[in-house]
């Protein structure tokens, strides 16, 4: 069942990792040695949609993670 985004911004809760600015992640990104482990488990999930989305090929196998994001999460491979 599809649930409209006003519905969803009514109920008043927030559900999932805090929000922040993109100028707080990219301050993050800078320094991925001190990204927080919610921020940097949500990235490697992303990663592995991303992974899932270049497999279909065609004009999607173009497309990438950010330089800054893909160090966060390869940090965290050897870290």
């Amino acid at each position: 069942m599809l649930i409209s985004q006003q519905a969803q911004s009514e109920t008043g809760r927030w559900q999932g990792s805090p929000r922040i600015s993109f100028a707080q992640l990219r301050r993050q990104l800078a320094n991925p040695s001190e990204i927080p482990d919610g921020h940097r488990q949500r990235l490697q999930e992303l990663a592995k949609r991303l992974a899932r989305v270049k497999a279909l090929g065609d004009g999607y196998s173009r497309v990438e993670l950010s330089d800054e994001a893909a160090a966060a999460v390869g940090a965290q491979a050897t870290a």
